[in-house]
């Protein structure tokens, strides 16, 4: 059971981890040119979660598209926050 459980573990690390993704800390100093842009980029997804969520007609992609909108909008101010704060 022991090495069922080690293989797995093996498994869900090797296909969990994306070592070139890294998620924000506040330890990170990113510079200025980096930090706009993230803030250019959240803001772009933020606007294409807009347009996703006036296209979306059926029940289950609207439910979809607000999770998706809302999600955009607070990594959007999450960013121009820190950025704004660093300056």
């Amino acid at each position: 059971m022991s090495q069922n459980f080690s293989r797995l573990w093996e498994f869900a690390s090797r296909f969990l981890d994306h070592g070139d993704v890294d998620l924000p800390s506040e330890s990170s100093q990113e510079t200025q040119e980096e930090m706009e842009r993230m803030v250019n980029q959240s803001k772009q997804e933020w606007l294409n979660a807009q347009s996703y969520f006036n296209q979306a007609t059926e029940s289950e992609l609207v439910d979809h598209a607000i999770l998706s909108l809302q999600a955009a909008e607070r990594k959007y101010m999450y960013w121009l926050t820190r950025m704004k704060n660093s300056q």
